[in-house]
């Protein structure tokens, strides 16, 4: 089969060969992949200097979808032809986390697509477990990224929405995309979504979202117009980008009981977001994080499958594996570019 390898970090280390198919085990679903996503961070560190849980050699590749080529003796619930996609979170299930069920903080945690070699390519093996059916309606493109609409999920659920409640979302890039759709579905009065490109805005703009366009040489310009539509504040900032110097003056523009979000890692030299204690104490804000995702599959399946949200409208573009590599440089490159799918076995 056609795979992406990566002998070690480093693009110099990774090219597109002809290696073997995956064995199928006795417990495993064979999965012929029709989309695979780009994760921006993840999939450029493999490029670069290695991903956090990677270890080598390794196909990258962890939110993916496909059809079922072949399942072992002793899978029950998949056959030949099934449309599926798959949870790429190991979690090691033994440590002391694990046992308390706070899978994300497994001590020994690994991944398809990091630790396992994972969908860019044009078969992948996986555990029965992991495997869950794509609904009907439910396109290969957007069930490829159901890992990344649990990722936003998660966030969503830990920050308990209430009714009524004013939510900023900064960025509009795949997760942004995604967190502004979820907010969007919950019992908040309204979700605003911040970006500094306007195709990213007018994504977005179509799902009911209210947009601000920024200038990300002035932040105050953006400020200025959220203190005059919400002149006392909001009561959740939900950050996707990265930006410290962005998150610690956005701070500023919550309501007393706020709440600001921390879903990004960092992206910016600066590393770190200086808190005001004071202010802390006298709105009595919060500041809480959010990581990834585990066993939320199902519910954004068939929140998909119900409409509630269109992980499409985040994909700006779409290359067969060959153009791996250009495809990763573009989504670096153009501002413009949002989600990148791969597809190793051609179209729907």
């Amino acid at each position: 089969m056609k795979a992406l390898l990566y002998q070690k970090p480093g693009r110099v280390n990774g090219g597109i060969i002809e290696m073997p198919e995956p064995v199928c085990g006795d417990h495993q679903v064979v999965i012929r992949v029709k989309a695979c996503g780009i994760c921006k961070p993840a999939d450029t560190s493999h490029d670069r200097n290695g991903a956090v849980l990677g270890r080598y050699p390794v196909i990258p590749g962890h939110e993916f979808s496909g059809v079922v080529e072949r399942v072992g003796k002793e899978v029950r619930r998949f056959q030949p032809g099934d449309r599926v996609t798959a949870d790429n979170g190991m979690p090691c299930w033994t440590c002391y986390h694990c046992q308390r069920g706070e899978f994300s903080f497994c001590e020994d945690y690994q991944a398809i697509g990091h630790s396992v070699n994972g969908a860019m390519a044009e078969l992948v093996a996986v555990n029965e477990s992991h495997v869950y059916a794509i609904p009907d309606n439910v396109s290969f493109k957007a069930a490829a990224l159901t890992e990344l609409v649990g990722c936003c999920f998660r966030c969503i659920e830990q920050c308990e929405i209430p009714c009524s409640a004013d939510v900023l979302i900064l960025g509009c890039g795949a997760s942004g995309n995604l967190m502004a759709q979820l907010a969007k579905g919950t019992a908040a009065g309204t979700v605003t979504a911040l970006d500094c490109q306007m195709n990213k805005l007018e994504r977005i703009a179509s799902r009911g979202v209210s947009t601000i366009l920024a200038d990300p040489s002035d932040f105050s310009i953006h400020e200025a117009i959220l203190r005059k539509r919400f002149p006392h504040g909001l009561d959740y900032i939900i950050d996707t980008i990265g930006n410290a110097e962005l998150s610690e003056r956005s701070i500023s523009l919550l309501k007393a009981g706020g709440t600001f979000a921390n879903y990004s890692f960092p992206a910016t030299e600066k590393r770190t977001v200086s808190l005001d204690m004071g202010l802390f104490v006298r709105k009595e804000l919060n500041y809480i994080g959010s990581t990834f995702q585990h066993h939320s599959f199902s519910k954004c399946l068939a929140a998909m499958a119900a409409g509630k949200i269109d992980p499409e409208l985040s994909i700006t573009h779409t290359f067969p594996l060959e153009q791996y590599f250009e495809a990763l440089d573009l989504n670096w490159a153009d501002p413009a570019s949002i989600k990148i799918i791969i597809e190793p076995n051609g179209g729907e």
